[in-house]
C-alpha cells in the first residue's frame, strides 16, 4: 500500500520565502508580492478585521503631504504598492507565528536545506556556473571583484540576514543546553553559511545580540559544558582560519577589508552608515525634513543631489540608501524616525521581549542591523521583528527555564494549541 505524503502548504511558503523568493524576477520583485492577493484574503478570512487600515491611519497622511509637496507620481504609486504589498505579508507571518504550534519543525527542513545548498555552492564555485549562487561584487577598496555566498538570492546580505534567526535559535539552544545533539554538528551548519556569506554587518550583529544575551544570563550559563564547547570550538576555529590566512594568504581580500573598515576608507561601511545618513539629510530637506519626499522618490531625487553635490555627470547607475533607518528619514522625514522608533519601543515593553531570551536576541540583532543595512521594504527585516515581537518561542521564557528548566525539553500538546488551517 503507497503511503501518501501530505506536504503543508506552510513548508511550501517557506521554502518559496527562504530560497527562491527572486528568483527570475527583477527590479526589486519578489514572489510574496505576486501573493499578495491570497495572502489578504487569508488573512481577513482569519481576522475579520479590516487588515489595512492601521496601515492606512499612517499612510495616508504622509502620503497627502507628499502629493502637495509634488512627487513623481509613476515611481509614487508604485513603491506605495510594494510598501503595502510588503505590509500585507508582514501582517499574514504575525498571525501565522503567533498560531503555529512548533515553528523547529520548519527551522529544522531549512537548516538542513540550506546546508545541503551550501555544499553544493560550494562545488559550482569551481565552475564556470558559479554566479548562480554566488554573489560578485566590489568587496572594499583595492577588492573590485569578490565572490560572496547569496544561494539564490540577490545579494550576499540579504542571504545572511535570512539564515540569521534560524542560527540565533540552534546557537542558544546549544548554549542553554536545550539541543541534544554535540555543539560542532550545530555550530558547522550555521556558522558556515555565515562565513561564506561575508556579511560583516550581520555578523557584528550576531556577534552583539549573543554577546547581549550571555550578559543577561551569565550566573546561568558560564559554567555551563555547552557554553565552554561552543566557545572552545568558535575560538578554535577563528584562530585556526585566522593563522591559515596570515601564512598562506596574507593579502587577503577579509585582511584587506578590515584594515580598512579600522582605517576609515572601506566604502561598503561608510556607504551603509555615515553617508547613507548623510545622503538620507539631503533628500528629506529637498521637499521636508519633517516629513520628507515620499516613496519611491529617493532614486530621483538623490541622482540630482550626486550631481549637484559631488559634481558628477557621468553615467549613474540608481542611487539607492542601503540603511533602513536612513531611508525612513528620506521617504518620511524626522516624524517617519520618531514613529518608527517609537512602535519600536512601545512594542518591546508590550511584547515583554526581554522575557524570553531567543526573542531579545532577534530584538538585538535586527536593531543593531537597521542602522547599517536594510531597506524599507525589506521582508526578512520585518520577519525578523515580528518573531521578537511574537508571542512564540516560550521554551526561551526567561522564567520558565529557570524555574523548571525540565520544562525545556518536553514536547509542546499540540491538541492545546490551534493551528492554522
Amino acid at each position: 500500500m503507497i503511503k501518501r505524503i501530505k506536504i503543508s502548504k506552510y513548508y511550501i511558503l517557506a521554502y518559496l520565502y527562504f530560497f527562491v523568493n527572486s528568483v527570475g524576477l527583477s527590479g526589486g520583485l519578489l514572489f510574496t508580492n505576486l501573493l499578495t492577493p491570497f495572502f489578504y484574503i487569508w488573512l481577513f478570512l482569519k481576522t475579520k478585521q479590516p487588515v489595512l487600515l492601521p496601515l492606512f491611519l499612517v499612510l495616508v497622511p504622509f502620503n497627502i503631504i507628499h502629493l502637495l509637496n509634488g512627487v513623481d507620481i509613476s515611481s509614487f504609486l508604485v513603491s506605495n504598492a510594494l510598501f503595502i504589498s510588503t505590509y500585507i505579508f508582514v501582517m499574514s507571518f504575525s498571525y501565522f507565528i503567533n498560531h503555529f504550534p512548533n515553528p523547529e519543525h520548519i527551522f529544522k527542513h531549512l537548516l538542513i536545506t540550506n546546508f545541503a545548498l551550501v555544499i553544493i555552492a560550494c562545488g559550482i564555485y569551481f565552475t564556470d556556473y558559479k554566479e548562480l549562487m554566488w554573489y560578485k561584487n566590489k568587496f572594499t577598496a583595492s577588492v573590485n571583484e569578490f565572490y560572496r555566498l547569496a544561494l539564490f538570492t540577490f545579494e550576499a546580505s540579504y542571504y545572511s540576514l535570512l539564515i540569521a534567526p534560524i542560527a540565533l535559535y540552534y546557537l542558544l539552544k546549544v548554549i542553554f543546553g536545550m539541543h541534544k545533539k554535540s555543539a560542532i554538528n550545530i555550530f558547522i551548519l550555521v556558522a558556515i553559511p555565515l562565513l561564506l556569506s561575508l556579511s560583516f554587518g550581520v555578523i557584528a550583529a550576531l556577534a552583539i545580540s549573543l554577546g547581549i544575551v550571555y550578559l543577561v544570563n551569565w550566573k546561568q550559563i558560564f559554567y555551563k559544558k555547552n557554553m565552554f564547547n561552543l566557545l572552545v570550538i568558535g575560538l578554535s576555529l577563528t584562530i585556526f582560519v585566522l593563522v591559515f590566512l596570515m601564512v598562506f594568504f596574507p593579502d587577503n581580500a577579509i585582511f584587506i577589508r578590515l584594515n580598512n573598515i579600522a582605517l576609515g576608507v572601506d566604502t561598503s561601511t561608510r556607504g551603509r552608515t555615515t553617508e547613507s545618513i548623510g545622503m538620507a539629510w539631503r533628500v528629506a530637506s529637498e521637499k521636508s525634513i519633517w516629513f520628507g519626499v515620499g516613496l519611491g522618490q529617493i532614486k530621483i531625487i538623490a541622482l540630482e543631489i550626486v550631481k549637484r553635490y559631488y559634481q558628477y555627470w557621468g553615467e549613474l547607475e540608481t542611487v539607492r540608501i542601503p540603511n533602513a533607518v536612513a531611508e525612513t528619514l528620506a521617504i518620511f522625514g524626522i516624524s517617519g524616525v520618531l514613529f518608527r522608533f517609537g512602535l519600536i519601543i512601545y512594542l518591546f515593553f508590550k511584547t515583554k521581549v526581554a522575557s524570553n531570551d531567543y526573542r531579545l536576541a532577534l530584538f538585538v540583532l535586527v536593531f543593531v542591523y537597521q542602522f547599517t543595512g536594510s531597506y524599507i521594504t525589506n521582508i526578512v527585516e520585518y520577519v525578523i521583528w515580528v518573531m521578537a515581537f511574537s508571542s512564540a518561542f516560550p521554551q526561551f521564557n526567561r522564567q520558565s527555564r529557570l524555574s523548571s528548566p525540565t520544562l525545556i525539553n518536553k514536547p509542546t500538546n499540540e491538541s492545546t494549541i490551534h493551528r492554522p488551517s
